[in-house]
């Protein structure tokens, strides 16, 4: 069974127990459990190459004590016919729990070693984009659209991640290419900064080549640990640093897919006995082949009877049962991490390989400030650059604990972009050089008042 499927599902069939009780007599949505489940079965088939009977029957027999029900239903049209009428409903959204529940399923099986070969995720990726379209067409609620984008924007990007995994019947031909090693390597060379992580990272790309060299020609070598963890605060370029050492691994020949999984403590701790261990074996699942790369991967460790230890359990099982077939990345703020990897004796052992991410400097935020400004052609007059080199000296004397580093960066771009949004929009005429160019006008006070 998975968790987030049941917990998922549980959600979607409470509301339509709700909407059945709350029905006026004779109505279609007296019926509306049904419907749904009638659908999610439809949908099962829909997604499916082959063996679509065989998953319909375990899904039964999982989460429905056995009950099939063949036919398609129609059920989003009720739904959204519901959501219409939502004040009545206190604020319902069942058509976005309805389809953020195929979601779900169809990632679990798109992602699934039993499942994945006869998923055809292209047909997943387009029903969920029709249902939601048809929501978007049928709604009159204004909250709902950007819920349903966020679902149809997941799913692109599921269908980048499985692409790389060449599906069946010829699916995902316009997958991009793969990038060679060289390529990977310049991109980590061209990240703003970091340059201690670039050395580290050459170490042990030049170990696994030697390492390599060695086996091949028969000589003995001594392993080289692949599980790291990453050690800074946020915004340093950890998950994009893991992402690119990933498909450098799969270049050379040390992992098979070299797909990032990205999950944190909720992605592997649930709330009963015996869950969390499900929960985390199918994260495992997902990464093998590629990187498991736990964030705030301290926050596994809570004492008592907290369920985290459950988790580290079964990871630690898996990178031992599995140890060439998967990399685990842990990442999180030092001193937190330091008495993660002490609580565990196992931890220690396998993760002895650390790679700090230091704060940036102010030329390395300013740099990272204009990166996000290139690809819009965009940029500061001089008073404003002026202002924001002050205000950067003034955040280097007094920076705040955990700082956000380019996260910083990235938030105060989107502020400028608002403001001067706001300060063109009064303006009876605006130029292309009004566009592109920030003024102090469009400093955030926070900024202007150092």
């Amino acid at each position: 069974m998975n968790v987030d499927i049941k917990n998922a599902l549980d959600k979607l069939l409470l509301v339509c127990n709700h909407i059945q009780t709350n029905a006026p007599a004779g109505s279609s949505a007296k019926n509306i459990r049904d419907l749904v489940i009638a659908d999610i079965f439809s949908f099962i088939g829909t997604i499916s190459i082959a063996k679509a009977d065989d998953r319909k029957a375990l899904f039964a027999k999982t989460y429905l004590d056995g009950a099939v029900y063949t036919e398609p239903a129609g059920a989003l049209a009720i739904l959204c016919q519901v959501d219409n009428n939502a004040s009545a409903m206190h604020g319902l959204k069942a058509s976005a729990l309805y389809i953020s529940f195929l979601f779900e399923l169809g990632r679990h099986y798109t992602l699934s070693k039993h499942d994945k070969r006869d998923i055809d995720v292209t047909k997943f990726a387009m029903h969920i984009k029709q249902l939601n379209d048809y929501v978007s067409s049928h709604s009159i609620v204004s909250t709902k659209k950007s819920e349903q984008v966020e679902v149809t924007a997941d799913c692109k990007e599921l269908v980048a991640q499985v692409a790389v995994e060449t599906t069946p019947s010829g699916n995902l031909q316009d997958a991009e290419p793969e990038e060679s090693l060289e390529e990977l390597l310049a991109q980590l060379h061209g990240l703003i900064g970091l340059y201690g992580v670039k050395e580290e990272v050459n170490s042990l790309i030049n170990l696994l080549k030697m390492k390599q060299l060695r086996d091949a020609r028969g000589l003995k070598s001594p392993n080289v640990s692949k599980h790291l963890v990453f050690l800074g605060n946020p915004g340093t370029g950890k998950t994009t640093v893991a992402r690119l050492l990933s498909k450098i691994y799969k270049q050379l020949g040390v992992l098979e897919k070299g797909q990032l999984v990205e999950v944190d403590r909720g992605g592997l701790v649930a709330g009963y006995v015996g869950q969390t261990a499900i929960k985390t074996q199918e994260r495992i699942d997902e990464a093998m082949g590629g990187v498991l790369f736990i964030d705030e991967a301290y926050s596994l460790v809570k004492g008592g009877t907290d369920f985290g230890q459950e988790a580290i359990d079964t990871l630690l099982k898996a990178m031992e049962d599995k140890r060439d077939s998967f990399v685990v990345i842990v990442a999180g703020y030092s001193g937190p991490m330091e008495a993660f990897l002490e609580s565990n004796p196992g931890l220690k052992s396998r993760f002895n390989k650390n790679i700090v991410f230091e704060d940036y400097t102010k030329a390395e935020l300013f740099a990272i400030f204009k990166a996000f400004c290139a690809p819009y052609g965009m940029d500061l007059n001089t008073d404003a650059e002026s202002c924001l080199m002050a205000y950067l000296d003034h955040l280097m004397e007094h920076k705040p604990e955990n700082f956000a580093n380019g996260r910083e960066m990235r938030n105060l771009f989107e502020t400028m972009v608002a403001n001067q949004a706001n300060r063109l929009a009064e303006m009876n005429s605006v130029s292309d050089t009004d566009l592109c160019v920030f003024t102090t006008e469009d400093l955030p006070t926070w900024i202007t008042s150092c």
